[in-house]
C-alpha cells in the first residue's frame, strides 16, 4: 500500500457518508469525481433521489465492456469519522468504511487509473458505478438497466478475512410482521386484554425453530421485536423483523410462505409485509476460475466462498452478467468499531482488478 493510496483512504474515510444524508454523500461523490479527473478518467455525477451516483470510465483499444461496482455510503452516523479517524496498527488499517467499502472504491479507482495511463492497454470500455444507497436499500439500484449487456462485472466489496473472494451469494429478503390486539390494564383487567407482543413472540419462536437450517444454507433470524406503550399495559400493537437468506430463490420463496402460516392468536390479528430483497449471485465458472488464477499469479490466496451477505453484485448477476465479488482489500469487522483492512493486500488486489479488465 503506497503512501499516496493511504492518504486517499484517510481523506475518503475522513468524510462521514451515512446513507440518506444528501450533503454528506455529495461530499464523498465530489471527492471521488475529483480524483477520477486527476487520474485521466471520464467522470459523470448523476443525481438520484437517494444521492449522487459517480460514474468513472476509461476506454482502451479493446471491445469488451466491464463493470466495476461499489457504493460510497456507509452505516456510520455523522461524527464517526472525527471520533474514529483512520489509523495504522501493524499490518492493518482501521477506520469507518475502510473495508465496507471505501477501500474497495480506491482499489477500483487505482486499477482504472493504471489502465487509463497506458495508451496501448487492450482493455475495452471499463465503467465504475459507485452508488449512494447500497447499505439501506432492499431492491435494485436505479442504474440497473444500464448494466445490461456488459461482458463482466467486478464488485469491490472487501475480500474475506482469510483472503477468499466471493463467487456466489445467497438470495435474501426482509419481512415485517405486525400484530394488533387489545389494550388493557395489566393489573385490574389483564385477562380482557389481548397481547400483540406475546403473539409475535410465539411467531418469532416458530419461525426460527421451523426454518433456520431447514434446507441447506437457509437462515432465518428475528432481528427486531418490540411493542407496548408502558410497563402496566397489555400491548395492543407489536412489530417484528425477519431476515431470511437462502441458497436459491426457490428456497427463499418457500421460507417466506412458511413465515406467513400464522397460528391462531385469540383476539390478535397478525399480518406481514415484504421487502424485495436481493437475488442470489450465481457463480460464473469461467470468471471465477480466471480470478482465482490471477490471484495466485500475484502471490495471493486463490480461494472462494459463498457469502450470506448481499451486495449489488447480486443485481448484475441477475441480469446474466458474469460477476465476481470480494475484490476489495482483505478485511473484516464491517459495521463495527474494529473495521479493518490488510495493508499488504491492496497492491495485489489492484493488479488483479486491472488484469480482469483486459
Amino acid at each position: 500500500m503506497s503512501p499516496e493510496w493511504l492518504a486517499r483512504l484517510t481523506a475518503l474515510c475522513g468524510l462521514d457518508s451515512p446513507t440518506g444524508d444528501a450533503a454528506a454523500l455529495a461530499q464523498t461523490a465530489a471527492l471521488l469525481a475529483n480524483w477520477g479527473r486527476a487520474d485521466g478518467l471520464e467522470v459523470e455525477i448523476r443525481e438520484t433521489p437517494t444521492g449522487p451516483i459517480v460514474v468513472l470510465v476509461t476506454q482502451g483499444t479493446g471491445t469488451a465492456r466491464t463493470l466495476l461496482i461499489g457504493h460510497h455510503d456507509t452505516v456510520y452516523p455523522t461524527g464517526t469519522a472525527t471520533a474514529r479517524p483512520v489509523r495504522v496498527e501493524g499490518d492493518r488499517v482501521l477506520g469507518p468504511g475502510v473495508a465496507d467499502m471505501k477501500g474497495g472504491l480506491l482499489v477500483g479507482l487505482s486499477a482504472l487509473a493504471e489502465l487509463a495511463a497506458d495508451p496501448t492497454s487492450t482493455h475495452g470500455r471499463v465503467e465504475f458505478w459507485i452508488v449512494p444507497d447500497e447499505e439501506a436499500r432492499s431492491d435494485e439500484p436505479t442504474c440497473l438497466d444500464e448494466w445490461r449487456g456488459a461482458d463482466a462485472a467486478i464488485c469491490l466489496e472487501c475480500g474475506r478475512a482469510d483472503g477468499s473472494i466471493v463467487t456466489s451469494r445467497m438470495a435474501c429478503t426482509w419481512l415485517t410482521l405486525e400484530a394488533d390486539g387489545r389494550a388493557a390494564h395489566a393489573g385490574t383487567e389483564r385477562d380482557s386484554g389481548r397481547s400483540a407482543l406475546m403473539a409475535l413472540t410465539r411467531e418469532a419462536l416458530r419461525i426460527e425453530d421451523t426454518l433456520h437450517a431447514a434446507r441447506p444454507g437457509l437462515q432465518a433470524t428475528i432481528t427486531e421485536l418490540h411493542g407496548g406503550i408502558g410497563k402496566n399495559t397489555v400491548p395492543a400493537h407489536a412489530a417484528a423483523s425477519v431476515d431470511l437468506r437462502a441458497a436459491s430463490v426457490e428456497d427463499l420463496r418457500w421460507a417466506t410462505g412458511i413465515v406467513g402460516q400464522f397460528g391462531e392468536h385469540d383476539g390478535v390479528v397478525v399480518r406481514r409485509s415484504d421487502e424485495p430483497g436481493f437475488p442470489p449471485l450465481t457463480r460464473d465458472a469461467a470468471l471465477a476460475e480466471r480470478t482465482l488464477a490471477l490471484l495466485e499469479s500475484v502471490g495471493a490466496r486463490g480461494s472462494e466462498v459463498l457469502a450470506a451477505g448481499a451486495s449489488d453484485g447480486s443485481w448484475s448477476s441477475s441480469l446474466g452478467v458474469p460477476t465476481v465479488d470480494g475484490l476489495g482489500p482483505i478485511g473484516g469487522g464491517d459495521h463495527s468499531p474494529d473495521e479493518w483492512i490488510d495493508a499488504a493486500s491492496v497492491a495485489p488486489r489492484i493488479e488483479v482488478v486491472r488484469r480482469l479488465c483486459q
